[in-house]
């Protein structure tokens, strides 16, 4: 029952704190469309704690169940998470509170199962914008094919989206917008809602094709403005333009290291801000080459996670005796409450220089604050990745205002030019195109990055490894999470036509040669570590021949190969690692998992839905009545054969992976083409046939609307399914009994009737639609998890 008040929340979490009136406001009314408060003013309080208050104890039961289950926390492309994961873990603990906080990256990750097969559960996700929002496009960046249409369908039913400092999101800004005007114009399963939280909103931005209502807003007001907030909203700092002199692109570095070594403060910290990561690094080079007494910290995008997570509590560490310097490039912008005497930045355009000015005398507890500012060095590109417009204006003005105090709030209020910048607009027929997530006939996907993020900062994930030959290679894992290093595109598509490199081929099943084609903002690409590429003090560097030592050695392989297995087209993991578990146990527990979430989680489903949820997963294998399968389960488990070979078996013990013939052989692929035979009479009785086919099809995520045969198949086969091919007899769920039959690959061919044209149509239902059908697709997909895990803990036979 919940016992606790707004106040009395925010004392426990945050130690004694006292919440800002407007942040009370959030809990009593609930989060806004729009958030626009001033830097330093506790935006990740607000859209946290708030949350958490309505979901789990404000005194009406309607408000708690009205609360979305999850709290989405979104940062700009270029920020880190570490400091907001922290921050809230911690206020959660305090809290005694079993919510768990997970990360959204890239790579393979033990709690991306847990909150996949439990989604009932009310959790908190935080990840920065390019790996939620291709999540959301249902093109997931650094996730297995398989894996995206179950984050789609559970991230888009029953979230809380919260978009921080939206002036920097660039491309991402109006496909956030557009997604919610989508879920709102399509309908969802369950309700899902949004805020956009910024210093600097331009609310022109806010409206799109198909979110065009009034929507509403929360700002400071007078109560904050003479309240314990005041202190942080009267904090000002000194702007000053910092000379280096006549320096060039070479000299720039040297010149600009030594006046932060001249202006920053013993037992302060001093922020150095630029604009690229090479200019960072260099500074950052030179700083170190003086050993100065100082502490000295690097921070970018371009750390693997454990470095980078390093280097963020030693840039928010309180300073020694010494101080510390932190050069940073515009990860600093968002997500991270940090302050500092004196702010050392490159312009920028306006609303990246407000962000920057509230990382100084954020508190408004520093003296003498200071933000001195100075020119990229005189070159042809030195005014990227921005316009040299925008670089202009906001000298134009700084320079108005040399010499003078100035508050986060005054900068935030002036009117500096930015150039407009036109970004692709995500419509409905471009979210509906991705809903199939097959490639296309030449291997190639539909390429969301321009929904994302800007050309000039997209990113690919790569990792080292000492590459093992031979048959290591084949059985070799996919990296996981805190191995992988985001790295831009360019850089890594020449990088990869010099240096050894693999990529794992989920159509193919093994590993190969990675091709500069390969290397698009969806892939893992590893890298041999001998050869090179990363530096753990500076991160990613392509000119570096260093040996890399690998985040995990490569004598863990074998460990870890039946938790994070690469996922193969025809690889069937969740199949095998069990005792022997007959396929009536194994419907039937599914069955009963399905009715149990669809309990717990309430969605806005029509009966006739709900039923053909539970309908497919009490039929979603019976494909494994195959021949093709019978005997390949038989084959894995050559030290111990099945108890009774007159029994048809979904799961047995064997480690080793299904080896099919033929090759390719997808068991969902025979239980949608069952459900469609007339004479089996499985599904006629219900209002949803074409939804409990496609639910069953679904359950993989391997094979969904598009069906097609794999090169080399012969004529007659599709996905390893022979056309006249045929089942054994078996036992079902409650009773029923299914004969032998034979499987006619009719309904794989295009047209009306086919596989493919039920799905399209189910897609584009207004009483199902996309975000619903996915919704569906994962929850059948969620029970057979759960369902594995139940007959795991209590065989058939051992």
């Amino acid at each position: 029952m919940p016992s606790m008040s707004f106040s009395e929340l925010v004392a426990r979490a945050a130690e004694g704190a006292t919440p800002y009136f407007y942040q009370q406001r959030l809990a009593d009314n609930g989060l806004p469309d729009v958030l626009h408060v001033p830097t330093g003013a506790g935006k990740t309080l607000a859209a946290v704690l708030p949350w958490l208050y309505r979901r789990t104890e404000h005194p009406d039961a309607d408000v708690r169940a009205g609360t979305p289950r999850w709290l989405v926390f979104v940062l700009p492309q270029r920020a880190l998470v570490e400091q907001t994961v922290r921050v809230v873990r911690e206020w959660l603990e305090r809290l005694n509170s079993p919510i768990p906080v997970h990360v959204l990256m890239g790579g393979e990750a033990s709690d991306e199962r847990d909150w996949k097969a439990n989604p009932e559960r009310e959790r908190i996700f935080v990840g920065t914008q390019d790996m939620v929002l291709s999540r959301l496009l249902m093109r997931g960046f650094a996730e297995s094919r398989a894996a995206w249409p179950m984050s789609f369908g559970l991230l888009h039913n029953g979230a809380q989206f919260v978009f921080d400092e939206v002036q920097l999101m660039g491309p991402g800004l109006p496909t956030s917008v557009q997604l919610q005007g989508l879920r709102e114009l399509v309908g969802s399963a369950m309700p899902s809602r949004s805020m956009w939280m910024s210093a600097t909103v331009d609310f022109s931005s806010l409206s799109t094709p198909d979110l065009s209502r009034d929507l509403t807003s929360e700002t400071v007001g007078a109560d904050d403005r003479s309240g314990p907030l005041r202190q942080r909203l009267d904090a000002t700092c000194v702007v000053s333009f910092l000379d280096l002199g006549d320096v060039d692109a070479k000299q720039y570095a040297p010149a600009l290291a030594d006046r932060v070594l001249r202006e920053h403060r013993p037992g302060t910290r001093t922020l150095v801000v630029a604009n690229t990561v090479e200019r960072v690094t260099a500074v950052f080079s030179e700083l170190r080459r003086a050993e100065p007494r100082a502490e000295l910290v690097l921070l970018h995008s371009r750390f693997r996670p454990e470095d980078r997570r390093w280097n963020t509590e030693a840039a928010l560490a309180p300073p020694g005796n010494n101080g510390t310097v932190v050069v940073s490039t515009q990860v600093l912008e968002a997500g991270v409450d940090v302050t500092s005497d004196t702010l050392i930045t490159e312009v920028a355009p306006w609303s990246s220089l407000v962000q920057r000015a509230g990382r100084c005398n954020r508190d408004g507890d520093a003296s003498g604050a200071r933000l001195l500012w100075t020119t990229p060095p005189a070159s042809r590109h030195a005014h990227l990745p921005y316009e040299q417009e925008d670089l202009a204006a906001t000298v134009e003005f700084l320079r108005q205002v040399e010499g003078h105090p100035v508050t986060g709030e005054d900068l935030a209020s002036s009117e500096v030019k930015e150039v407009p910048r036109i970004h692709p607009v995500l419509r409905r027929r471009d979210l509906l195109g991705l809903f199939d997530t097959a490639p296309d006939l030449s291997g190639n996907d539909i390429d969301v990055s321009p929904f994302i993020r800007d050309s000039e900062e997209r990113t690919v994930s790569v990792a080292w490894r000492e590459l093992p030959g031979g048959d290591e290679l084949h059985t070799m894992p996919l990296p996981q999470r805190d191995e992988l290093c985001p790295a831009p595109v360019q850089d890594v598509r020449k990088l990869v036509g010099t240096n050894p490199a693999m990529i794992f081929d989920q159509g193919q099943g093994h590993w190969r040669r990675a091709v500069r084609d390969d290397v698009r903002p969806t892939a893992i690409i590893v890298f041999e570590a001998a050869r090179g590429g990363y530096r753990p003090e500076t991160g990613f560097d392509p000119r570096s021949k260093q040996p890399v030592q690998p985040a995990e050695s490569s004598e863990e392989f074998g460990d870890r190969h039946r938790e994070v297995a690469p996922e193969a087209m025809e690889t069937d993991p969740t199949s095998v690692g069990h005792g022997w578990v007959t396929l009536a146990r194994h419907l039937e527990e599914t069955e009963q998992e399905a009715a149990q979430l669809l309990r717990s989680l309430n969605p806005d489903l029509a009966t006739a839905q709900r039923s053909a949820i539970t309908r497919a997963a009490r039929y979603h294998d019976l494909g494994k009545a195959h021949t093709t399968f019978v005997t390949s389960l038989r084959r894995a488990n050559p030290d111990n054969p099945p108890p009774d070979t007159t029994t048809v078996w979904a799961k047995s013990p064997s480690d080793k992976p299904l080896r099919h013939d033929p090759k390719y052989f997808r068991h969902e692929l025979v239980s949608a083409l069952l459900l469609l035979d007339d004479d089996v009479d499985l599904s006629d009785d219900t209002a949803e046939r074409d939804l409990v086919t496609y639910l069953a099809l679904a359950h993989h995520g391997k094979v969904r609307v598009s069906i097609r045969a794999r090169p080399g198949e012969p004529e007659g086969t599709v996905l390893g399914v022979r056309d006249g091919s045929t089942t054994v007899a078996t036992e079902l769920p409650g009773g029923q009994w299914l004969d032998e039959r034979a499987i006619s690959l009719r309904p794989t061919t295009f047209g009306t009737g086919s596989l493919t044209d039920r799905a399209l149509r189910l897609r584009d239902r207004a009483d199902l639609g996309p975000f619903r059908l996915a919704f569906c697709e994962s929850v059948v997909r969620a029970a057979d998890w759960r369902a594995s895990e139940t007959g795991n803990a209590g065989v058939d036979h051992a």
